[in-house]
């Protein structure tokens, strides 16, 4: 674990707007507390994904699937990134759905739904995008860590 991680940075900068568009303004937030929560959402998921998620995430996939990221590389199918969208998925709602008047039942029934749409998100654009964004701003590859 790393307390500055520059890959998790552009990542959690990304979810923790994008994830809030798709299901935060479909639910009925509006497009001000969209932006105005924003920085505290993105602090929120930076932290819980350095100090918690990546090494449960990835200590499940490697206990589970026997996941190693330097030999099994970042596919489509990537253990890691399944169990830290499938606990961010319903971590990040539960913070900050249900205090915005999100029900509660809605935080289990659309679990899935946020599951699949940000295993997808990371795996298919943010990865590339926060990995590159990483080795260009901050000179760090997190493949090579």
């Amino acid at each position: 674990m790393r307390f500055w991680n520059p890959a998790a940075f552009f990542i959690s900068l990304m979810m923790s707007f994008i994830m809030a568009a798709i299901f935060g303004l479909t639910m009925g937030m509006s497009v001000e507390a969209l932006f105005l929560l924003w920085p505290v959402r993105w602090v929120t998921a930076y932290l819980l994904i350095n100090i918690i998620i990546y090494p449960i995430g990835f200590g499940l996939a490697e206990k589970i699937f026997h996941f190693n990221p330097d030999r099994d590389g970042m596919g489509l199918w990537n253990p890691a990134a399944f169990f830290i969208s499938l606990m961010m998925s319903f971590i990040m709602a539960a913070i900050f759905g249900l205090p915005m008047g999100m029900p509660f039942e809605y935080l289990f029934y659309l679990w899935p739904v946020r599951w699949v749409t940000a295993y997808l998100l990371i795996n298919i654009i943010i990865y590339p995008i926060g990995f590159g964004l990483a080795k260009k701003v901050f000179g760090f590859d997190p493949m090579a860590q």
